[in-house]
Formats: structure tokens, sequence, C-alpha cells
């Protein structure tokens, strides 16, 4: 939704609402009684909010609990300026529904303390969705490397195979399904990813025998699909089934990037089987975009239930995403990608540049079309621990330094992700603002 009034008046809050009338007076946000009703404007949807701001009285109304929660969020930043806050009239609607961070944990374990001081951090900048990406392994191109020195993990407790659990690290089943509850009630989405059938070599560990020969270790031997998913089955279910599931839901992402291309149709086979499956668990099913670079014959489940993660267009042209009827969500790795002290991608984002030019529908050279737009859900943006928690000098780098180059984006990107672009705040406005709003 593109704001249809611009603010008259910039208030201390990240994102900016969409609209602000001021009147006369000053609110006492901070000691200022709060009352909750029930709005009947539709137009506000799940996530929408109005305040009205009056010297000793705020009053939120929202159609969903999910306004509620975004427009508490509003009112603890304005309480947190330290700023004398206008009265007036706050009218608060997302433009995009997907407002998301993906972490990676498979390649450096990162405690439960870190992550619910993420999620924290994420929902007081309106950000609602979390990625965290469960399974991994150190990069290495040669298929002839010896993988067993290479590092790799499943960071979560796993009964049905033992062996699957990281010892350098994992969570407990209990933890992260409490962690999940908790995301829920301050309006985040946790979507676990177990990634294959590559970054896989976690998995080919405990299954030596599911290892492919050519490709490497890393790499499931797509000749075995059904005997690998026949395997796999019950691991998912160990997540996904019981009165209480661990992943409480209701996405759950399958990874499915970056195989060879001269195994197309056999990987297609393979995502199709594992799309089915999940969705067989009553999940959404979430992957990454690679039928591009895996174009062949062999059918994929489609449909607006799916989403694609598009990071990078030729591995899957969100153009090509679109009308095969999934939703997208973007993600591009040339902007929005961290790995911190690789020297590629990005140490740092380049949030000012991000400010400025850049929002979810613009997707590398493609810019989704008006009329496409529902099919468009949003954007993420990633820290991936390629160098595994080490510097190239070998010293350790900590969680404290990940969270410090996550913090600048969410803040930023918490703004785009809400409203887009627009032009009633210039990037000075809002860096100043950034500096004096951190939680």
């Amino acid at each position: 939704m593109t704001p249809s009034i611009l603010l008259a008046t910039l208030l201390p809050v990240i994102p900016q609402p969409s609209e602000f009338k001021p009147s006369e007076g000053v609110c006492d946000v901070k000691n200022a009684a709060v009352r909750v009703v029930k709005s009947s404007d539709a137009s506000l949807g799940e996530e929408g909010y109005t305040l009205k701001l009056n010297p000793g009285t705020v009053e939120i109304a929202a159609s969903a609990p999910a306004g509620v929660l975004w427009a508490r969020q509003t009112l603890a930043q304005l309480a947190a300026s330290g700023e004398k806050t206008p009265c007036g009239v706050v009218r608060d609607v997302p433009k995009y529904r997907v407002r998301g961070f993906m972490m990676d944990v498979g390649r450096m374990y990162h405690s439960m303390e870190f992550l619910y001081d993420l999620a924290d951090k994420m929902a007081y900048y309106k950000m609602n969705v979390l990625q965290i990406h469960l399974n991994d392994n150190e990069i290495e191109k040669n298929p002839k490397a010896d993988w067993s020195t290479k590092q790799a993990a499943f960071r979560m407790e796993c009964e049905t195979c033992p062996a699957l659990t990281a010892k350098d690290g994992h969570y407990t089943k209990k933890e992260f399904r409490e962690f999940m509850l908790h995301c829920k009630s301050i309006g985040i989405t946790v979507i676990p990813e177990f990634d294959v059938p590559a970054h896989a070599l976690a998995f080919t560990r405990a299954r030596p025998d599911f290892a492919s020969k050519k490709y490497g270790a890393d790499h499931f031997d797509l000749d075995k699909t059904d005997e690998i998913l026949a395997w796999l089955k019950p691991i998912f279910a160990e997540y996904l089934t019981g009165d209480e599931p661990v992943f409480i839901g209701p996405y759950m992402h399958v990874g499915t990037d970056e195989y060879n291309k001269a195994e197309a149709e056999k990987f297609r086979a393979f995502t199709d089987k594992m799309f089915r499956m999940v969705q067989g668990f009553g999940y959404k099913v979430c992957a990454w975009g690679a039928l591009t670079h895996a174009k062949g014959e062999t059918p994929v489940l489609a449909g607006r239930d799916i989403t694609i993660d598009i990071w990078h267009n030729p591995y899957y042209q969100p153009a090509e995403a679109i009308a095969a009827g999934y939703t997208i969500v973007a993600i591009p790795d040339g902007l929005v990608y961290l790995v911190p002290f690789a020297g590629y991608y990005y140490d740092y984002l380049n949030c000012q540049h991000l400010f400025n030019n850049w929002e979810p529908n613009k997707i590398g050279d493609y810019i989704v079309p008006e009329d496409k737009m529902d099919q468009l859900a949003g954007g993420k943006f990633a820290l991936w621990n390629d160098m595994l928690g080490k510097k190239k000098d070998g010293s350790a780098y900590t969680e404290k330094d990940n969270m410090d180059r996550i913090y600048p984006a969410l803040q930023t990107l918490g703004q785009k992700f809400w409203s887009g672009k627009r032009a009633d705040q210039t990037w000075e406005e809002f860096s100043k603002l950034a500096e004096t709003l951190k939680k």
C-alpha cells in the first residue's frame, strides 16, 4: 500500500508511519493511559493500526492482534525518544507483508540468548519473519576433497537420527519450540530451514551412502532420491507432527538450491517430492529459487502457498517464478547478503544506498509489475557465516560482531520493507534518528 497522505511531521519512529495528521497539543506518551479498541476498517488488514494521540490518553484501533503489537512498538519508540510527541492521528499499514531476516546458524552456532535478543530487536522495528538456516557446511568447490575435515552441522536435537545432532552447539526441541512461541507472541513468524540436496554434508555424515561421488559429499546422490526421501521423512516428521509439533508452523523451508545444473531433471524431481512431502505434513513450503538454473521438463509443484526466495536472478528469474504461480520474496545477494570478514558480498550492508534506491519490488534488473504485486510477499536480508566464525587471520569473531552488522541493516530495511520508497524523509534525517532509537 502506497501512503496516500505523506507525513506532515516526522515522528521519532522507525519505520515511519504511513500517515500522521498532527493536531494541537502534546501527548505524554510515556505516561498516557492506553486504550485498545477493535477497528472495523478492513483496509487496515492484519497488521495495520491507528493511534489517536491526546494529551493524557492514547487509543489504539486495529482489526487484528498484529496491528495492536505494532502500535505498541510505535508507542515504545515514541516514549524512548525522549521527545515531546504532538497530538494527532497516526494511520499505519505496511506495504509488504514479509519483512524478514535470515540467520545462518548452520556454519556458526548462535546461542538461544542471541536469538531471543535478535527477535526482540526485529519486533521493535516491525520486522515479522525470521528464517533460521539450521544446517550447512564449510564451502568446498573440489568434489574430491577430504570431506571428513570439513565443518558441517545440523543444529537441532534429533532423536530419529542422533548422529545428526551437532556436538559443537544445537537447540533442544523444547527450547526451539518455546522460542518459536515467544516469537509468535511478539509478531514474528519463525521459518526453520533444513537445506538439501546440496549443503547437505551434515546429513551425509550420518548416511555416507547417500553422498554424491560426482559432486562431493555435501551433495546428495540424486540417483538415490527415493531412498533419501524415505530416510528424511521421519526426520522431518519429528519436528512437524504431534499434538505439539516442535516447529509450530505454518512454514518450513527446504533449501533446494545450488545443485549442479547438469542434473537438472533429477534435481527438479527431488524438489517436487520435497515440496509434496512438506505439504503432506500440513505446512506451507519455502525454498530458494533455483528453477531457471535447473531448467528442464520435469514438473515441480507450484502454487501461491509455496514461497520462493529470489536470491540471484540467473538461478530463478522472478518473472518465471511469478508465471509459474509462486509467491516470491526478494532477497538479492548483490544487495542484502552479509558475509562477515569474508571479503565478498558485504561485511556491512550499504544502508545509505538501500535507503535511497531499493525496495523489494526491484529484484536485480527486474521490477515487479503492478498487476503482479500480489505475488510479491516482500523482502528479506541475510547473514551467512561462510567463514565459520573465523577471521582470515584465524582469530574468532563473535555473536556481537554479527549483531553489529545486522543492527543497522535491521533499522534501514525495517523502514524499507514497511513503507517502500517515500519522499518525505532523507537519509540524513533517517540516520540521525536511527542513532537515537537503538534498542
